[in-house]
C-alpha cells in the first residue's frame, strides 16, 4: 500500500470495523516465507535485478492483496484458503491444485525383444508430473551376475516437442507447462541392466487430457506451528494439535480419508552438544483410552515427508472408528554420548595370506576399554571385499571404531546397538583390496547408551466426525484385524499338534533355521546360519540355502546332511512327492529364475529365465507356481508350468500385492494364492485363476506365511520387537483362529499331523 495514504491508525480502523483480531506478525512472516519457497522453487534460474519485469510485479500485486486480505478478513481464514491449494490424490500423493489437473489419456504401450513398456497413469499438477509405467519381460541374463559390477543408471525424463527435456525431481518429474499437451516419455535404458543385454533408448507418446470430474482429490490441511505447550494440561489454544514440550514431534498435515486420517509430521529429538539419539523400535499410536492405533505407512506421501525441515519425517494412515482422542504419537529411543575419555585398544590377528569369502576367525578375545569389557567374539571375512567385527558387550556399551593400521578402507556399515541389541553389535570395514597376513586392529570412539526416554506428540481432529460407525462390520472373507488380533487365544492341542520350521535370531546371536513343535517344545536347532528353509511334505528333511549359494538337504532324524550339485539359490518349495525341489536361483547365463532339481542329484532345470521371480508353490496335479514382477510397480504376473509338456501358462495379475516381498504361497489342495498386500502388512487370498481375491487378514503385520495339508494358514506377524514374530494359525473356512505361544520367529514352514 502507499504509505502516503496508510496510516497505522486508519489500518487499526479498518480492523475494529469488521471484528478482525489483532494480526500476528508471526503469521505474516510464515506466509511470506511459504510463498517465497514457493517461488524460488520454480523458478529455474535466479535472474539479475534490472528493475520490475511484469511477472514480479504481479507477485508484488497479489502478494499486497493477499496483506489487505488478511487484515480485513482475518490471518486464520487466509491462511485456511492458502492450504486449499493442496490436496491428496491416492496413488499419487499430495499435490499443488493452483492450476487444473490433467491425466493420461490413455496407456500406451511399446514392446520390443519380448520386453513391454507401459505408461499406466500420468497426473499433471502445477508442482510436478507424476508418471507411473511398468516394465515386463526382462530377462535375468540382462542384469548383472556380480555385485562388483553395476548396471545401467540413466535417469528416465519427458521430452517436450521443442526439445526441453522434464527430468525427474523429488517424487516426479518437472510440471508440463499447462500450454503442452503432449510429450514424450524417454527410458535411455532399462534400470539395472547391462548394455546391449536389452533394447535401450524407448520411446513412448504421451498425450494429456483435462482430469475427469470424479477424480478423488482430498483436502489437505496443515496446521499451523503450535506454541510451547505443557503436557500436563494436554491442551492448546485452538484445539487441533498438541505435541511435546520440547516440540520433538509434531503433526503438520492431516487428510481425513473415507474411513480415517493420514497424519504427516516429523519427529526431530533436541539433544545436549556431543549427544546423539538411537529410536528404539517403531512409532506407536494411543488413543485416549489407551488403546493401541494400528496403522500403516502411506507410500504415496513420500515427497511430503521428504520436505519436512529437519529431524525424521513421518507417515501414518489408520482407521478412525471408535478411537478416543487426544491421539498419542510416542518415539522410544535412548540418549547416546561419547565415552569421557580417548581411551584406546589394540590386538593382533592372522588373517592369512589368502583369506576366503565366508571365513570365520572365532577369538572370543576380551578387551578393556574405559572401565568396560567388550568381547570380540569373530571375524568374518565377507564376499564383498571386507571385514566384519562381531563383538559382545556390557549393557551400557553402543558402539566403538574400528581401524586396521596400515590400510584405509573404501567404506563401511552397521557398528552399533551393543546393549539396545541384546549386547552385540558387528561393524564392517570394506577394502579394494582385502588386508592379508598379520593385522593390527585399533579399537577407539566408544558411544556409551544414556537415559531411555520418549518423545511425545498429541493430536486431535479440529471437528469430531460424524460418518464414521463406532463398530465398522467386516467385509466378507476378513478374518483378522490389527484389533481383533489382540483377543486370540492359544491353540488347543487338537490344533497344535505338528511341527513348524522357523527363521529366527537364536542363542548364539547368529540367525539361523530352528525346528519346533507347534507347542513351541522340543525345539531343534537345524541350520546356526541358514535361510529360506522348507519342510517336505512328510517333515522329515529341511532343504535350506547356505552361505555358499548351495542348496542343502538335512535329515531331521539323523542330521545327515547333503548338497545338491550345481544348484543354488533361495525361496524354496518341495514338491508333494518330495523328489523335487523349485528354489529361485542362477545358471545357464541367467539369475534370480525358476528352476527345478531333483533331490537325487540330477542337473536343475531352467523353468522360466524371467527376473526378480518367486515360487508360488507346486499343485496337486504337478503344475508348478510362480510370479514374476513387473519392474517399476506393485503388479506380479502368474503363471503355472507343466513339467511334463515343458509349456508355460499365463494365468492373471496380482495388482494389490507388495513389490518388497510378496511371499505368495499355493495351498496344498491347489485351491488359494496368499500373499502379501500392497501396504506390507495385510494378506490376501485368490484362486489360481484370478477369481474371488479378497482381504483375509487386514493390517496385522503379516511376514511369513505357510499352509499345512489340512488347510490351516500359518502366518507370522512383526511386533514392537525387530528380532520378535508371533505366529498365527487360521482355519480359512471358518475364520476360527489361534496363536502358538512358544514360536517367536519367521515362520518358513508348518506341517500339521
Amino acid at each position: 500500500m502507499n504509505e502516503k495514504y496508510s496510516t497505522p491508525q486508519f489500518e487499526e480502523s479498518i480492523r475494529k470495523s469488521f471484528g478482525v483480531p489483532e494480526i500476528r506478525s508471526k503469521f505474516v512472516d510464515e506466509v511470506y516465507s511459504d510463498l517465497m519457497q514457493q517461488g524460488v522453487a520454480k523458478s529455474r534460474k535466479a535472474r539479475p535485478f534490472l528493475g520490475l519485469r511484469p511477472a514480479w510485479t504481479v507477485t508484488l500485486a497479489i502478494f499486497s492483496l493477499m496483506i489487505i486480505g488478511t487484515l480485513v478478513i482475518g490471518p486464520q481464514r487466509v491462511y485456511a484458503e492458502f492450504l486449499k491449494l493442496f490436496g491428496y490424490i491416492p496413488g499419487v500423493g499430495i499435490v499443488d491444485q493452483s492450476s487444473p489437473i490433467r491425466v493420461l489419456a490413455e496407456p500406451v504401450s511399446v514392446t520390443r525383444d519380448g520386453i513391454t513398456v507401459t505408461v499406466t497413469s500420468a497426473t499433471l499438477t502445477g508442482d510436478r508430473t507424476q508418471i507411473e509405467y511398468r516394465i515386463f519381460g526382462v530377462p535375468g541374463s540382462a542384469y548383472p551376475d556380480r555385485e562388483d559390477i553395476v548396471g545401467c543408471m540413466q535417469r528416465e525424463y519427458l521430452l517436450l516437442a521443442d526439445g526441453k527435456q522434464l527430468a525427474q525431481i523429488n517424487y516426479g518429474y518437472e510440471p508440463v507447462p499447462m500450454s503442452v499437451n503432449e510429450a514424450v516419455f524417454v527410458i535411455p535404458c532399462i534400470s539395472g541392466t547391462l548394455p546391449g543385454k536389452s533394447p535401450e533408448n524407448w520411446e513412448l507418446p504421451l498425450r494429456f487430457v483435462p482430469a475427469p470430474p470424479d477424480l478423488t482429490v482430498m483436502p489437505v490441511t496443515e496446521l499451523s506451528p503450535s506454541p510451547q505447550i505443557d503436557l500436563t494440561q494436554g491442551t492448546t489454544a485452538n484445539g487441533t494439535s498438541v505435541q511435546s514440550a520440547d516440540n520433538s514431534v509434531t503433526v503438520s498435515k492431516v487428510i481425513e480419508t473415507s474411513d480415517g486420517y493420514i497424519l504427516i509430521g516429523s519427529f526431530q529429538p533436541q539433544s545436549k552438544p556431543g549427544e546423539s539419539f538411537q529410536q528404539t523400535g517403531a512409532m506407536e499410536i494411543h488413543d485416549a483410552s489407551g488403546k493401541k492405533v494400528a496403522y500403516t505407512y502411506p507410500q504415496d506421501v513420500n515427497e511430503a515427508i521428504n520436505q519436512e525441515p529437519g529431524g525424521t519425517g513421518w507417515a501414518a494412515q489408520f482407521k478412525a472408528a471408535g478411537l478416543v482422542y487426544p491421539l498419542n504419537i510416542n518415539f522410544s529411543g535412548a540418549i547416546l554420548l561419547p565415552s569421557d575419555s580417548d581411551a584406546t585398544a589394540q590386538f593382533t590377528f592372522d588373517a592369512g595370506s589368502n583369506p576366503q569369502p565366508g571365513q570365520v576367525w572365532d577369538l572370543n578375545q576380551q578387551i578393556q576399554l574405559d572401565g568396560h569389557t567388550l568381547t570380540l567374539v569373530s571375524i568374518t571375512a565377507n564376499s564383498q571385499r571386507s571385514y566384519s567385527f562381531n563383538f559382545q558387550v556390557d549393557p551400557k556399551v553402543y558402539s566403538v571404531g574400528v581401524q586396521i593400521e596400515g590400510f584405509t578402507p573404501i567404506g563401511g556399515g552397521g557398528g552399533g546397538g551393543g546393549g539396545l541389541t541384546n549386547g552385540k553389535f558387528s561393524t564392517s570395514l570394506v577394502y579394494a583390496q582385502l588386508p592379508t597376513g598379520e593385522l593390527t586392529v585399533d579399537i577407539f570412539h566408544m558411544v556409551l547408551i544414556g537415559d531411555s526416554i520418549t518423545w511425545q506428540g498429541q493430536w486431535s481432529p479440529a471437528t469430531p466426525r460424524t460418518d464414521l460407525p463406532a463398530n465398522p462390520t467386516l467385509q466378507s472373507g476378513l478374518c483378522l484385524t490389527a484389533d481383533s488380533l489382540t483377543q486370540l487365544q492359544p491353540a488347543p492341542s487338537t490344533v497344535a499338534n505338528g511341527k513348524a520350521l522357523i527363521y529366527e535370531k537364536l542363542d548364539t546371536g547368529t540367525w539361523g533355521l530352528a525346528v519346533y513343535n507347534l507347542d513351541g517344545r522340543q525345539k531343534q536347532v537345524v541350520v546356526p546360519n541358514g535361510n529360506w528353509g522348507a519342510l517336505s511334505s512328510d517333515g522329515s528333511q529341511v532343504a535350506y540355502s547356505a552361505s555358499d549359494n548351495g542348496i542343502h538337504i538335512v535329515d531331521l532324524a539323523s542330521l545327515t546332511e547333503k548338497v545338491l550339485p550345481g544348484a543354488g539359490g533361495f525361496n524354496l518349495h518341495w514338491s508333494p512327492d518330495g523328489t523335487q525341489i523349485a528354489y529361485v536361483g542362477m545358471g545357464d547365463g541367467v539369475i534370480n529364475s525358476v528352476f527345478v532339481i531333483t533331490t537325487d542329484g540330477t542337473p536343475a532345470r531352467l523353468i522360466s529365465d524371467l527376473s526378480y521371480e518367486s515360487i508360488i508353490g507346486w499343485a496337486p496335479d504337478g503344475k508348478l507356481y510362480f510370479v514374476a514382477p513387473y519392474t517399476g510397480g506393485a503388479a506380479w504376473k502368474v503363471y503355472s508350468y507343466d513339467l511334463a509338456s515343458g509349456t508355460t501358462q499365463e494365468r492373471f495379475t496380482i495388482e494389490n500385492g507388495t513389490p518388497k516381498f510378496l511371499n505368495p504361497m499355493l495351498s496344498p489342495d491347489g485351491k488359494w494364492i496368499a500373499y502379501r498386500g500392497r501396504d506390507n502388512s495385510s494378506l490376501y487370498l485368490v484362486h489360481p485363476d484370478g477369481s474371488d481375491m479378497h482381504l483375509v487378514l487386514d493390517n496385522v503385520g503379516a511376514v511369513g506365511i505357510a499352509w499345512t495339508s489340512s488347510g490351516w494358514l500359518g502366518v507370522s506377524i512383526r511386533t514392537d520387537d525387530p528380532y520378535v514374530q508371533k505366529v498365527l494359525l487360521i482355519n480359512l473356512d471358518t475364520c476360527e483362529s489361534y496363536i502358538l505361544n512358544g514360536l517367536h520367529g519367521q515362520l518358513q514352514w508348518l506341517v500339521i499331523k
